[in-house]
């Protein structure tokens, strides 16, 4: 007989040995034809009301008694009535009792059996492990296998797609398809199917197909984002083909599958370039006629009561706004079909919808009362509130100008001020910069701003995955902010949400683009258990605190209402590492990221970007470059052999990692330019001290490093004689070759005073010359004395000035600097002092603007004076390469030094190459304004960016060619280095060369590069936690540096092509802001607020119109037509 019932699912079977129950022969065989019910006797528990098995006929007995002693499982749950139990037992299994279980759903009979026991459910679980659920078993066909063929097992077996990593589940989630039947109202649905046309009011730009289909399903997601499965239910078949689930981690067991409201927005995840801003506008564009609706919650069956009788007019606004019907459809948005100012737009705006907010309950009753309690109105808007880094929000307002038209836009960074409500409901778009909010949320609280009165059509985070930094006990002002504020719909746009979630597209030096549908892991993409964890803490943590995404966003009270388990992410997600249990998390993190992250897969958006071509570009470095380098090898010796590779004072000592730091630092310089660090007198000192420790021999050491330190010596000697080395450190600067000074004055203005057809100087002593003659040339019309002057013995005098103040200031410089620490064999780390790079804007700088010298006499006369070769190899052929594509394509040189670009923009100046400096150093506002510059004005062709500003999202498609100064070890900062130029909008392919200099660390940090793992990558917080680099250091050596030369010149790499100092606009002072595009223009005061509405800090006088202390916000109208009359 069977103990079916439809709330007990049939599960399988166990198997209970006869050796392990205590019973007679007798008992234990007989009856062995049928399955027999197992139930608790009577007479051993008096008390117990026999359940319906027994009361049907089933068999008290010994053998029963005899079983559920020995199942200790089985017992509790009988008696818990969590399952129900038949055996049989079969001689031809050696006499093994077979038991079939049936588990009791935790959907049913709730109200009758209690599901408040831990101990059950335990044994629940350790039964589920153990079953057999093989259908040969379950028939009586087969002995039962104990824990090999369990459900869960099984299951897993059967799920042969589970990915093998976090980076290949990322690259597999499905691309959008959008179904536009799920949407149900009419005019939201054509607005979708427009979308998918491709024709959205406001949108000047054409959008490509998979923006247009990524559009639609964000729509999909916003207004009908329907439910999702459980992701924690493992989808299981009893053994009659129903249906059951089970959660592994809270051990529950269902009849019926569990579905949870899915969440309205998502990660907008596409690949880096692919244009995510332009889809958000144009999301804003296609829905801004159709207002956030009143929550399900906060619906009021009590229609609202004027105080008087209105007008029909305002009563029709008053239904249209409060049911969030969309009025604008009726009336478009375009300048051309604009109502505004008309009755209908007054009286719909001065009835805004809203609903009641009940009030928190205060825990305390604050002295002097709490406001706390009280119920708030919301207002119903068709605004979106979207949240920038500081250096995003200018490319923002440029996306908005360039491909919308007629969007309302307000824009609140730094310190502007928030409007009052009425004013925030006008707009489509709330532009902040996070800076700005994180600074609302600490010193006002967002709940004192207008932003707490208004339900937001949707939230947009721009670079988001920065949410994934907070903690569920520990979030961010970002979170904290956006908690207190009301969204219909929550967005993150980011193309990693995590760190390790990058490089898909193959964009990483050495590596080739990934083929179509070839995403397995590779030795570039896999993670370590333990980076991979805190890639999916962060998703959990953007899933939960701020999407809301449920099971994981359910509090503990919520799931006790529901009578559900409460879903902890890292109890699912953070063990073990592998086996069945994984694959499952696998499984369940696959649906849960499924239903969040909207992206296309890579095939269907690679070749919509324009092709990379990468080359490894490698120099063979300058007789100077290869004294720099061998200069530091030296020091390395030195110290290494005296301090006998164990002392405190060893570079490579635990307590030297700073100074350890600083050299790798110079050494990656050094590849570039190293000549001014390391002055004659710490070179000697440290020559002479190797000297004395081999001839008192107070310390043994062996004949490998003796030679090594003899070698160093003999370099050392070497350096001490090279007069161009000595020049390039007292003057602090970088020398280089200039041929054809005018006037006969070319000695005096070299820095060692000779001259052999062309002269030893730099680019400051060029700039200087610049100066003169321009000036003197520019006022030749009414005082040419003083250009005659010049040319006939002036030069030489000013050359003799200007060398002396150049020699006074480097030493001044060399004074004021903090000396390098001293270690063991008097060796020093070597000193650079860093040019400022703060007060350096573009261009020639500290000068007035004035007119170009155009006298064509006096330019020929100049024409001869040209640039023939500089100390660097590197410096000499970006210099050639910029000459040859400037006026072809805009350029970009990645640096890692500021000395490096301070020595690069020196030259550039000198050549009247136009350029921007995008450093640390610089003001947010400032770099912003070198954006836009960079893309609109055309005299600009090189942009010098800081690698550690290669920023998330920063577009900068204007360039088509780019330059690292020195390879990146890290791939995922290169490949975002490139994407900021390899962009959807880029018309060209992109050109990316990687200098590196022969014999450097650079072929070093490029060789390791690309062997190591993504783990290995990971794990590397500097370049010396990379062994081989640091191994490469430790052993440093003197290498062959060929001969000198017999002059400075031969010393030096020439260029391609001389190039003329004095060329088109030789000299001209250019103004910090000339040809800067500034920000976009204030809004008229009339178009502002006439007082604001935001609280003041404490201690501090409320700011209304007229103060000054503020700058109010910026109101920024972009429309594709003339403002004018």
């Amino acid at each position: 007989m069977s103990p079916r019932s439809p709330h007990y699912i049939p599960v399988g079977c166990l198997a209970i040995p006869r050796s392990e129950v205590i019973v007679e022969d007798s008992l234990w065989q007989a009856d062995d034809a049928i399955w027999k019910p197992l139930v608790r006797p009577e007479s051993s528990k008096s008390d117990r009301i026999p359940d319906e098995a027994a009361r049907n006929g089933g068999t008290r007995s010994i053998t029963q008694t005899a079983l559920l002693h020995s199942a200790k499982s089985v017992s509790q749950l009988l008696d818990a009535r969590w399952a129900q139990f038949e055996y049989r037992t079969f001689p031809e299994f050696d006499d093994t009792t077979v038991v079939r279980v049936y588990f009791l759903a935790d959907d049913a009979l709730r109200s009758s059996i209690s599901r408040a026991l831990e101990i059950p459910n335990k044994h629940r679980f350790k039964i589920l492990t153990e079953v057999d659920s093989s259908a040969r078993v379950w028939a009586g066909l087969e002995k039962p296998l104990p824990n090999e063929r369990n459900p869960l097992a099984l299951n897993t077996l059967e799920e042969s797609d589970a990915p093998t990593s976090l980076l290949e589940l990322f690259n597999n989630i499905p691309s959008p398809a959008p179904d536009t039947a799920i949407i149900t109202d009419p005019l939201l649905n054509h607005a979708t199917e427009n979308v998918i046309k491709g024709k959205i009011s406001g949108l000047k730009s054409e959008l490509l197909p998979y923006q247009k289909q990524s559009i639609a399903l964000m729509i999909q997601k916003e207004a009908c984002p329907g439910s999702v499965l459980d992701p924690r239910l493992v989808h299981l078949h009893d053994r009659d083909g129903h249906s059951w689930y089970v959660d592994p981690v809270a051990k529950t067991v269902l009849r019926d599958a569990r579905y949870y409201d899915a969440v309205s927005g998502g990660i907008l995840a596409e690949e880096m370039g692919t244009g995510k801003t332009i889809i958000c506008l144009a999301l804003v564009l296609a829905t801004r006629a159709f207002p956030a609706e009143t929550p399900e919650v906060y619906w009021s069956p009590a229609l609202p009561v004027r105080k008087s009788v209105g007008s029909l007019m305002d009563m029709a606004a008053s239904c249209a706004n409060r049911y969030s019907q969309s009025w604008i459809s009726y009336y478009g948005h375009t300048k051309k079909n604009d109502f505004r100012g008309t009755a209908i737009a007054n009286a719909i705006q001065r009835n805004p919808g809203s609903y009641t907010l009940p009030g928190a309950k205060p825990r305390k009753r604050a002295r002097g009362g709490s406001n706390l309690g009280l119920p708030r109105t919301i207002y119903l808007s068709s605004t979106s509130l979207v949240i920038v880094p500081e250096n995003l929000l200018s490319q923002w307002q440029q996306e908005i100008s360039e491909h919308t038209e007629d969007l309302e836009v307000l824009v609140l960074a730094k310190h502007d001020v928030i409007p009052r409500t009425e004013i925030l409901l006008k707009y489509d778009i709330l532009l902040f910069s996070r800076s700005r909010f994180d600074k609302v949320v600490k010193s006002e609280g967002i709940s004192k701003t207008p932003l707490a009165s208004i339900h937001f059509k949707r939230c947009i985070v721009d670079e988001g995955h920065i949410l994934g930094n907070s903690k569920f006990s520990n979030k961010s002002l970002l979170l904290q902010g956006l908690d207190e504020l009301q969204f219909t719909s929550r967005w993150v746009v980011t193309g990693t949400p995590s760190r390790g979630l990058y490089g898909a597209s193959g964009q990483s030096s050495g590596d080739t683009l990934l083929q179509k549908g070839t995403l397995k892991s590779s030795s570039m993409t896999q993670m370590s258990a333990a980076q991979e964890r805190k890639d999916i803490d962060r998703l959990g943590a953007i899933a939960a605190l701020y999407l809301k995404a449920r099971p994981w966003a359910t509090s503990a009270s919520e799931a006790s209402e529901m009578g559900d388990t409460v879903a902890k992410w890292a109890a699912h997600f953070s063990s073990p590492t592998s086996g069945s249990g994984w694959v499952r998390r696998w499984k369940c993190l696959k649906l849960t990221i499924n239903s969040l992250i909207l992206r296309h897969q890579l095939h269907e958006v690679l070749d919509l970007l324009p092709p990379v071509d990468e080359k490894i570009v490698l120099l063979d470095g300058s007789y100077q470059d290869m004294l720099s380098l061998n200069i530091f090898a030296m020091m390395i010796i030195f110290n290494s052999v005296q301090s006998q590779r164990t002392d405190a004072d060893y570079f490579f000592h635990a307590k030297q990692r700073k100074s350890l730091l600083q050299i790798v630092h110079n050494l990656k310089q050094s590849s570039f330019f190293g000549g001014s660090f390391f002055s004659v007198e710490e070179i000697e000192k440290a020559v002479q001290t190797a000297e004395e420790f081999l001839e008192k021999k107070e310390v043994e050491i062996n004949d490998e490093d003796e030679a090594l330190l003899k070698t160093a010596i003999d370099f050392g000697h070497l350096v001490l004689k090279n007069e161009l080395r000595i020049l390039s450190n007292r003057f602090h600067e970088m020398p280089v070759c200039v041929a054809g000074i005018p006037g006969g004055a070319g000695r005096y203005w070299s820095l060692d005073g000779e001259e052999n057809g062309f002269i030893c100087t730099s680019a400051s002593m060029m700039l200087t010359v610049q100066r003169m003659l321009y000036n003197a040339a520019s006022k030749a019309v009414d005082d040419p004395g003083q250009l005659n002057s010049l040319l006939n013995g002036g030069l030489i005098q000013n050359g003799l000035l200007e060398r002396e103040r150049a020699e006074t200031e480097a030493e001044s410089i060399r004074r004021a600097t903090k000396t390098s620490t001293t270690l063991a064999g008097n060796t020093k780390l070597g000193n650079d002092k860093p040019k400022s790079l703060h007060r350096y804007r573009h261009g020639i700088h500290g000068a007035e603007p004035a007119q170009v010298v155009t006298d064509e006499a006096f330019a020929s006369v100049l024409a001869e004076t040209k640039l023939v070769s500089t100390v660097s190899a590197k410096l000499s052929y970006l210099l050639d390469s910029i000459v040859k594509h400037q006026a072809d394509e805009k350029i970009i040189i990645f640096y890692e030094n500021e000395n490096v670009a301070w020595y690069l923009a020196n030259m550039l100046d000198m050549l009247e190459i136009q350029h921007l400096i995008y450093s640390n150093t610089i003001s947010a506002d400032r770099r912003a304004e070198y954006v836009r510059t960079f893309h609109h004005n055309k005299r600009f062709r090189v942009l010098l960016m800081d690698i550690s500003k290669a920023a998330f999202g920063l577009d900068m498609h204007a360039a088509s060619r780019v330059y690292f100064i020195n390879p990146v070890l890290n791939p995922q900062v290169q490949s975002q280095a490139i994407a900021r130029v390899r962009r959807i909008s880029q018309h060209r392919g992109v050109s990316v060369e990687t200098l590196v200099l022969k014999g450097s660390i650079d072929e070093v940090i490029l060789d390791r590069k690309e062997h190591m793992t993504q783990a290995e990558h990971v794990k590397a917080k500097t370049i010396l936690d990379v062994s081989l680099i640091k191994d490469w250091i430790r052993n440093a050596k003197i290498m062959r540096v060929g001969e000198a030369g017999d002059s400075h010149a031969a010393q030096m790499v020439p260029l391609a092509t001389p190039l003329p100092i004095f060329g088109k606009g030789f000299g001209r002072l250019a103004g910090p802001d000339e040809g800067l595009v500034k920000d976009q223009a204030v809004a008229p005061k009339a178009a502002l607020p006439d007082r604001a509405a935001t609280w003041a800090p404490s201690g501090q006088k409320r700011v209304r119109e007229g103060d000054t202390e503020q700058r109010l916000a910026r109101r920024v109208r972009f429309t594709g037509e003339s403002d004018s009359p």
